[in-house]
């Protein structure tokens, strides 16, 4: 458990996200839960022991499984943008492995299959200030990354939860995303009212200032090639063979896990091809599909 600002903590030895806490007079917030049911159950006893465990509630900073599948064990309210619990409406009640890898982390967890999700109990459509304490914890809505990403603000403490709007040494999920809007929220977090904050990945916790230009660069890098294929009028699997060299651009150790690598590739290919489909297909003759999950 690390302890970045005061009473502000994260926790990054958990399997593909990293989740977050505030402890406030009157209760606690806790940002996103890992996937793997042992580190969720693992997370609530810390939660407990360190804040009101009497007063707490959860933000999902989007609809991902990787943040929302271990949520059930956390047994807290759940607050999340309307968009995210609109593909909870949408989802089966249990979550049952399926399809092929997509490079998402609860695909490295143990006894993953059949667990039933905890779907948010409060939405949100722009911005939710809570008062536990005399400074606001703020919940704001900046889509890019996925159409109900949030973000979790200190504005007094200039601390801020960025769930998957940056990584740092992983490529980033891109099946639901909005590329333009995407480059925006990154170039709100480099602008000057956010200088001082310390920023947290969902991913890979702090985020070093040198991050946030290279997330930019690969997004910039990613739609531009998109949309040359699209030019074309390409299909997209064409999208998905863009993977390997956007993967190049990417620092991760590959001595770490056997086969990390071709994690992170599964997970761009899937990406790319999903994204190109949502965008493009109606460009290129082909039936446009929007997907919710």
């Amino acid at each position: 458990m690390q302890e970045i600002a005061t009473n502000v903590f994260l926790l990054d030895d958990y399997r593909g996200v990293v989740p977050g806490m505030i402890v406030r007079k009157e209760g606690t917030v806790l940002v996103d839960s890992p996937p793997c049911p042992q580190d969720s159950r693992l997370w609530r006893a810390r939660c407990r022991n360190l804040g009101d465990s009497l007063n707490m509630m959860l933000v999902y900073l989007d609809a991902h499984a990787d943040r929302t599948l271990g949520a059930r064990m956390l047994e807290v309210p759940v607050v999340a943008h309307e968009h995210t619990m609109q593909v909870f409406r949408n989802r089966a009640a249990i979550f049952r492995v399926q399809g092929s890898p997509r490079g998402e982390a609860w695909e490295r967890c143990a006894q993953i299959s059949n667990m039933r999700w905890a779907p948010p109990q409060m939405g949100i459509t722009h911005r939710l200030e809570v008062y536990w304490d005399e400074a606001p914890v703020i919940i704001e809505h900046h889509p890019g990354p996925h159409p109900g990403a949030l973000w979790v603000v200190l504005p007094d403490q200039q601390v801020i939860f960025v769930g998957d709007a940056v990584t740092v040494h992983q490529p980033p999920f891109l099946a639901h995303a909005d590329l333009p809007l995407w480059l925006e929220t990154v170039d709100l977090l480099l602008a000057p009212d956010y200088r001082d904050f310390l920023i947290v990945s969902g991913r890979d916790g702090l985020v070093p200032a040198s991050a946030l230009h290279h997330m930019r660069a690969f997004l910039e890098t990613a739609h531009r090639q998109i949309e040359a294929l699209a030019a074309r009028k390409a299909a997209p699997e064409n999208a998905a063979a863009l993977a390997p060299a956007l993967l190049e651009m990417w620092d991760f150790d590959r001595t770490r896990e056997p086969d990390l690598a071709g994690f992170y590739l599964a997970r761009l290919r899937q990406g790319l091809q999903r994204y190109f489909a949502a965008h493009y297909a109606a460009r290129s003759g082909r039936h446009k599909t929007q997907r919710m999950d």
